[in-house]
């Protein structure tokens, strides 16, 4: 009898411990703009990169560093290539629309560099998967977005239309 107990008690506990366990690795608040970029990356191919700073950040997005909480942006390091892996944490929604916004800036500059010249690349522009994660928006460009969507919507992310 006093076996039982304790053999119940002890897988209570257990199940408590997974539920537990489970429920912290699956909150949208454990994320960060650099982890979510490395996992991003070995996901799918991109062409070299090279990381943005902030000081060049507002030449692409026209936004600066200190408007959104955190990021972390990689370009083609080959002028050639529309290849762009960005993550950007925001803290309300005025950030949010401004990143958004700068966005939508970049990926018509980008289009527009493309359309005429590299048909590889502005499919890759027209076909780029934006996504939200929580506080961190995504934006992948690259030639297979796949794997990259089918990750972050098993975290939860929803597409930015």
């Amino acid at each position: 009898m006093l076996k039982n107990s304790i053999k119940k008690i002890f897988i209570f506990f257990i199940a408590t411990l997974l539920i537990l366990t489970n429920c912290g690795c699956n909150s949208k608040n454990n994320y960060n703009v650099t982890e979510l970029s490395e996992e991003i990356l070995n996901l799918t191919s991109f062409s070299e990169m090279k990381s943005l700073s902030g000081t060049s950040l507002p030449s692409y997005f026209v936004f600066a560093d200190g408007d959104v909480k955190r990021f972390n942006v990689m370009i083609s390091a080959n002028a050639e290539s529309a290849d762009t892996l960005a993550c950007f944490e925001v803290i309300n929604e005025k950030q949010r629309a401004l990143v958004i916004s700068g966005i939508s800036g970049y990926l018509a500059n980008q289009s527009n560099s493309f359309k005429s010249t590299i048909e590889k690349e502005y499919n890759k522009v027209q076909n780029r998967l934006l996504a939200e994660l929580g506080n961190i928006i995504v934006l992948v460009v690259c030639g297979d977005t796949d794997p990259v969507w089918e990750y972050l919507t098993e975290l939860g992310a929803k597409e930015v239309v």
